[in-house]
């Protein structure tokens, strides 16, 4: 082998070995993703991998905590297995409901996505706060209408805007939705569903800032042969209220003992020099109002305690020695004998 050949077969090597380091930092640990996943990346992740460098933003969600993940997604498999029952019974036919993921993305970006017209609607389920995005296939829509008056379970190819009855049964079937949702989530959080808006055109709903980040929840709803989606989109804000249920954060002591007490001697070397003040105390006693109103010059107070017990030391108005009189040449001085509390 020629030295170039040799050359050129090391620079393949640092290639490749670059792209599969990419290639983990796309996959970012999470669960489920594979290496035709990251080789079919959309053309955001191709900036990566091309070593492009793109400004960062800050509207755009990025990753959430595993411990809230896991547990959005236990709720996403429980929504999975309650709606399969539930429809199933609904229908009178085989229904099943797959969860297929979350993602994140936001609400403009989420908007952009959604076809025109479709079915989606803006409901509240307190205490999660705000209001959490609905959609629902409009195909599969129509289908759960023909289904409930009587029709066959065929493709809805024709799909058009909602008549006004129509409106009406389908904002039943996204309070029958949530009402589902209120039964996966209850192990976590008891929710309380509320209906506020139903449109055809996303964009006529408000009441979600476009950089508002959202967690979105994928279903696949399948009725015999024919399938839609199913998404519920929650502002990542709407937990804030029970975050310490879906995102518990365990207390780590980061430090050691060692380090700990080191910090202690360090605090205690730049504070010795602070100025304190020490009080002796030789007594007290307890006197009526008026008895400190007749109090004059000359008067003599009997004090309760006796000449041999110790007096009282404070330090910052804290007890903290007992000690004993005494004096030394001309000034007052006492004999510290016992320590109470040591700070």
């Amino acid at each position: 082998m020629s030295p170039d050949d040799k050359n050129s077969r090391n620079m393949d090597d640092l290639d490749l070995d670059a792209a599969l380091d990419v290639a983990e930092d796309l996959v970012g640990g999470a669960d489920g993703l594979d290496l035709d996943q990251v080789l079919n990346a959309d053309s955001a992740d191709e900036d990566l991998l091309s070593g492009e460098q793109r400004r960062y933003d800050f509207h755009r969600p990025n990753s959430i905590n595993r411990n809230f993940e896991q547990n959005l997604n236990a709720v996403g498999e429980a929504y999975a297995k309650t709606g399969t029952i539930d429809f199933t019974n609904l229908f009178r036919m085989t229904t099943t409901v797959d969860f297929q993921g979350l993602r994140q993305s936001t609400y403009l970006e989420y908007m952009e996505e959604l076809p025109n017209p479709t079915c989606a609607a803006l409901v509240t389920l307190a205490p999660l706060k705000g209001y959490v995005l609905v959609h629902i296939d409009l195909g599969l829509s129509f289908l759960f209408l023909k289904k409930l008056m009587g029709g066959m379970v065929d493709p809805e190819d024709n799909v058009r805007e909602f008549t006004e009855i129509e409106r009406g049964i389908n904002a039943g079937l996204v309070g029958r939705f949530m009402d589902i949702f209120r039964k996966a989530a209850q192990k976590w959080v008891d929710v309380t569903p509320d209906f506020v808006n139903l449109e055809n055109n996303p964009n006529y709903l408000s009441g979600l800032a476009d950089g508002t980040a959202l967690i979105i929840l994928k279903f696949m709803v399948k009725l015999d042969t024919v399938e839609g989606i199913m998404e519920m989109g929650f502002p990542l804000s709407a937990f804030d209220p029970v975050r310490d249920i879906f995102d518990p954060q365990e207390a780590v002591e980061m430090r050691t003992p060692t380090e700990k007490k080191d910090d202690r001697r360090r605090i205690l070397d730049m504070i010795q020099g602070t100025p304190t003040e020490v009080t002796v105390n030789l007594a007290s006693k307890s006197c009526t109002l008026q008895d400190v109103m007749d109090m004059a010059v000359g008067d003599i107070i009997h004090l309760p305690q006796g000449m041999d017990a110790p007096l009282l030391v404070e330090i910052e108005g804290q007890p903290s020695w007992l000690a004993e009189a005494g004096r030394i040449g001309q000034n007052r001085a006492v004999k510290l004998i016992q320590q109470l509390d040591k700070e």
